[in-house]
Formats: C-alpha cells, structure tokens, sequence
C-alpha cells in the first residue's frame, strides 16, 4: 500500500493532519515524532509485562525495540539538523500521534483489549501522521524514512490485530 492511499484509506482525518502538519517546521515535526516514538515503545513494554503467551511477549518486546530505535534515530535527526532544537509540545501536537494518556493501565482482560485497542488506533493515527509529513517534508532525504516509518506503523496495528484478535 502507498503512503498516500495507506493514510487515505483510514478516517477522514487524513486531510485535516496534513493540512496540519504542512503549517509545522521540519523540526516541530520531527519532535512530535520521537514523542510518539518513545510513547509507543513505553506502551509496548508495559504490555510485555501484562501478558502471559510466550509469543505475545516476543512480538510486543520486538515492536517495543523497533519504536525505541525509532526514537533514537529521530532523536539524531534533531540533533544533527536542529541542534538548537527545543519544544514543549501541546496536547494537541500529541494527539496528532497517540490516543489516549501516555500511559495504559491493565489489569485484566477487559482492561488488556482497551489497551490494545488503545494502542492500535495510536499505531494507525501515527502513521497517517507519518504519511502527512512525507508529503510535506521539504528535506527529500527524510522522505524514504517517513514513508518506511508510516507503513511500519500500519504494519504494528495489523500484527496487534492478528496476535490478540485472531
């Protein structure tokens, strides 16, 4: 699936995110990135810990890594680029990459699918995040990057689904 129809194909928000996205700096973009980077890992080793399938816990260790390399790697980008870089983010700016608090509590099972689903609409709102900005990031060389980054994002929200709702 292409950026473009990956992030077109889910809600209607797609329009709105890019049209928001164009009015950010590369730099303001990026840094809402690592939060929602660091987020998910975060979220993702909080579920290790919640679930007891030896597989479940691979998959959510595995992702957990994958989005903290992420972070770090965007976390580089600011620095090598934006090395002046400093910003409080807004709950809106955050709400352009998670759902929900930062945190997820579970402690049971109806809990643990609130989280999950929790999770998966964050994947899913990531990645039409990180579709908007490859469609209007001036730095061509950031947009194999984002387009990789948005389509693993769609991709953890398929593997979310196909490990706890199959």
């Amino acid at each position: 699936m292409s950026v473009s129809s990956a992030y077109a194909t889910t809600t209607g928000m797609a329009d709105d995110v890019k049209h928001i996205v164009q009015s950010f700096s590369t730099e303001k973009a990026l840094a809402i990135a690592a939060y929602g980077e660091s987020v998910a890992s975060y979220r993702y080793r909080t579920l290790v810990n919640k679930v007891d399938d030896p597989d479940q816990q691979r998959t959510l260790t595995e992702m957990a890594d994958e989005e903290q390399e992420h972070h770090e790697m965007i976390q580089g980008l600011i620095t090598q680029h934006f090395p002046q870089s400093d910003f409080v983010l807004s709950a809106a700016d955050k709400e352009l990459v998670i759902v929900g608090t930062r945190q997820i509590h579970v402690s049971n099972k109806q809990s643990l699918s609130k989280a999950i689903d929790t999770i998966y609409e964050s994947e899913c709102r990531t990645g039409r995040y990180y579709a908007a900005l490859h469609d209007s990031v001036s730095m061509d060389n950031l947009k194999p990057l984002l387009k990789e980054m948005s389509e693993e994002c769609f991709e953890h929200a398929k593997r979310l689904q196909a490990i706890f709702h199959s």
